[in-house]
């Protein structure tokens, strides 16, 4: 509480004039006595303090000129009088150990100016408070010593003294600091992620980090474990859904992980190569339907940008480079077909052909090859086609389509006929 008693100047003067007097006449002790009297009345007088500290001194009172000196220190600082504050706290370290609390003080004010001597006063406060058994103490004067000098010790020193405080945040915040430092000198930083998720686990920023460390060591199914809790509580961040959504692929989820694909594709429209690959990963894993569902989905989105074309051309790169499908195959000749590209769309039907053939699926077969002759019947595999399928089909179907042959046969013989010169 602030000391509001009124001063009584005058009375403060004649003690003042009374001290210099008998300083004159070399008595100490009765001088310091007037000193004691003024700051009894005025206890904001700093002059008098030092005048009275140095007479304590002088006299072997040590004790007392600690106190005076201490008081001197404390309210140096206070009101920001930094350079008198140092010169009062090196007089006190002359004469005494001064606590802790104003060693940490003493740091700050050297922080700008002498970093290396603000550290060593810091962890002189430590070593005393440790040795004092106070941690809680001993872990603000830590938390100083990291600002100057975020080392790997000091970092750790900071996070073991959290985690035994049970300040769970900090600790788990100085190993998450640890971790990065480590990672970016490109070291293993695998258990401070994992340290730091440990001391705090609701922390989305530090379950982030440690899932992606997780995936980065090709451990999925632990990331997944790690970022599921942020997802299903509506964890919004698109960084947060993106690495749930690659540790889901890793782990070959693709249909969990198609949602989440989708929704930071519509974010960003430029991700649709990243569907363009679940839809190839989803075939390559058997789950055509899942595949032809999602690029449906996409050619809509993309047809609706007025990208179809390019849609086209990505969904060829797609089926060039994972296993066939007759299902997105079928999909994709409906492309053509709408399209108008008969030739890409007869192209189509043949791969299914073949397809259909090779899994002995010849009524299927069948059908393709119907529809092909149909778009192109001059195709020159087209007879040796139909010649795959004898036996294999109903011979009426087969027959509608051998027709298909001879009419086409027919009337390219009378064009010709018509055509050749008489004699």
């Amino acid at each position: 509480m602030p000391d509001t008693k009124r001063v009584d100047r005058a009375e403060v003067a004649r003690h003042v004039e009374r001290a210099e007097k008998l300083l004159q006449k070399g008595k100490t002790t009765d001088a310091l006595e007037e000193y004691m009297q003024v700051l009894s009345q005025d206890s904001h007088n700093d002059a008098v303090r030092q005048m009275a500290a140095d007479l304590c001194l002088s006299l072997q009172r040590t004790p007392d000129a600690v106190r005076l000196l201490g008081e001197l220190f404390e309210r140096q600082i206070e009101i920001g009088d930094a350079t008198r504050a140092s010169l009062t706290y090196k007089k006190l370290a002359r004469y005494v150990n001064p606590a802790w609390d104003q060693k940490v003080r003493f740091g700050q004010l050297l922080e700008n100016s002498n970093r290396k001597l603000a550290l060593e006063t810091y962890e002189n406060a430590f070593e005393e408070l440790k040795t004092q058994g106070r941690k809680q103490e001993s872990l603000t004067v830590l938390k100083r010593i990291v600002v100057l000098a975020s080392t790997e010790q000091n970092l750790v020193r900071v996070g073991e003294l959290s985690a035994e405080v049970g300040d769970s945040k900090a600790a788990a915040a100085a190993f998450l600091k640890l971790a990065e430092i480590t990672e970016g000198a490109g070291g293993s930083a695998a258990q401070w992620f994992e340290r730091a998720y440990s001391e705090d686990s609701s922390d989305v920023g530090i379950a982030l980090a440690y899932g992606k460390n997780l995936l980065a060591q090709g451990q999925a199914g632990a990331a997944i474990f790690v970022l599921e809790p942020h997802i299903s509580k509506g964890g919004q961040s698109p960084e947060l859904r993106e690495c749930y959504a690659k540790a889901l692929l890793a782990a070959n989820r693709l249909t969990e992980a198609e949602p989440l694909m989708w929704q930071l594709f519509e974010q960003n429209p430029a991700r649709v190569h990243d569907i363009a690959n679940l839809i190839g990963l989803l075939v390559d894993a058997q789950q055509d339907a899942e595949a032809v569902a999602l690029a449906r989905k996409l050619e809509q989105f993309q047809r609706l940008r007025g990208e179809r074309r390019a849609f086209l051309a990505m969904m060829q790169e797609v089926m060039g480079g994972h296993r066939a499908s007759s299902e997105l195959l079928e999909f994709k000749s409906e492309l053509f077909n709408a399209a108008n590209r008969e030739g890409d769309y007869c192209q189509t039907l043949l791969k299914l052909f073949d397809l259909h053939c090779g899994m002995s699926n010849y009524p299927k077969a069948a059908e393709c090859l119907d529809r092909a002759v149909e778009i192109d019947v001059y195709d020159s595999g087209h007879q040796k086609r139909l010649e795959m399928l004898r036996g294999k089909i109903d011979d009426a179907r087969y027959k509608v389509i051998a027709a298909r042959f001879s009419s086409t046969n027919q009337s390219v013989a009378e064009s010709s006929s018509h055509s050749e010169p008489a004699t």
